[in-house]
């Protein structure tokens, strides 16, 4: 894959930030030690390449939760009243419970994608919190049933063998454990401290979370390890040549769901994938090259499921937030609000600025 030179100059992103940006999609906390031997450059480079990415919000490193941390989670979507939607998105946007916000056009003007410890506690979120807000005229709740997709992306800038030579064999193994819901304050505090900046040095965790450095080390990998946490590296998809990003609402038979959930999540263009409760049943997120190629996307849809119907297609005008990290109008990220789905209900975080 290639980046024209046109767009590099506009943007700032060129081909070997591509590159670099696809090897820390596989492994988000790599040195740059392996990161410059696999990309064939200096660990320097590398450096130097990365903290101009992230100085500049174009590309962050955050935490997410794991396979194995059991949050319940919905898909909020509001019809705003006029003149209100920007507010109804920046309110939704500050709230600890959000993970993202997008302004849609199309039936509803905002779609969000809230995470709660549990059903309780999501119930409340919706009805005593989200529905209340000032702005909003109508909204709409999907529960979430399964995440088929919305960590891992590769943009297919490196080979396999790149690909090898980043992961960690002795962090990639999980460990098959049950599923739970809670974290203890010491995981929270260093789940919510690496939202903020998932490549952070233990040293400089360890000193904000009053802990040593081999105690961080030690936390970090049972987490990992216990499939409670995960990584995932994110950018400014307009500057690598996806500026159009696509929603569609499929309504899938329900013996057909899982299968078309694990499918599509696994072509190139699925920024999210969560099969939910209601008539339309499986959300999918979509980032193209340009707004045409949704009927390439539908048709691919027909071909692999004909019994699955399009019931809404939507188009994102704008992200406002991204798994906690606060976008601007260009889609750069200039300040972070943790995504905490075990904070109270009536929390008004003070939004942070993105770390340097």
């Amino acid at each position: 894959m290639t980046v024209p030179e046109n767009r590099s100059r506009k943007s700032g992103v060129d081909e070997l930030d591509v590159t670099l940006l696809d090897a820390l999609h596989v492994n988000p906390r790599v040195s740059f030690e392996r990161l410059g031997a696999a990309l064939n450059i200096s660990a320097v480079t590398a450096a130097r390449r990365w903290q101009r990415l992230s100085d500049s919000g174009r590309a962050w490193v955050s935490a997410v939760p794991g396979a194995r941390l059991a949050l319940s989670a919905a898909v909020f979507e509001v019809e705003a009243e006029p003149g209100r939607l920007l507010e109804v998105g920046q309110t939704l946007a500050g709230i600890p419970q959000v993970g993202s916000v997008y302004f849609t056009a199309g039936e509803f003007d905002v779609l969000a994608l809230v995470f709660a410890a549990d059903m309780k506690s999501l119930t409340a979120l919706l009805l005593e919190r989200l529905a209340q807000l000032p702005g909003i005229a109508r909204t709409r709740a999907h529960i979430g049933l399964r995440w088929h997709s919305g960590v891992q992306w590769r943009l297919g800038a490196i080979d396999i063998g790149q690909q090898r030579s980043v992961i960690d064999e002795s962090e990639s193994g999980t460990r098959r454990t049950a599923r739970d819901s809670s974290l203890d304050p010491a995981d929270r505090a260093l789940f919510l401290a690496l939202q903020r900046d998932g490549r952070a040095r233990y040293r400089d965790l360890a000193r904000d979370l009053g802990a040593t450095e081999a105690q961080v080390r030690r936390q970090l990998a049972a987490l990992t390890r216990r499939g409670m946490l995960n990584f995932r590296t994110d950018f400014t998809r307009s500057e690598g040549g996806w500026p159009a990003e696509l929603v569609l609402w499929l309504t899938v038979p329900h013996h057909e769901l899982d299968t078309a959930g694990a499918d599509i999540a696994l072509w190139p263009e699925t920024r999210i994938c969560v099969s939910t409760i209601g008539a339309a049943n499986l959300l999918v997120m979509a980032q193209v090259h340009q707004i045409t190629d949704l009927s390439e996307i539908l048709d691919r849809i027909h071909r692999a499921f004909p019994t699955v119907v399009v019931a809404d297609q939507r188009l994102v005008l704008r992200p406002c937030k991204s798994w906690g990290r606060m976008l601007d109008s260009d889609g750069h990220g200039h300040a972070v609000i943790p995504v905490d789905p075990w904070a109270p209900i009536t929390d008004r975080p003070r939004s942070e600025t993105a770390p340097d």
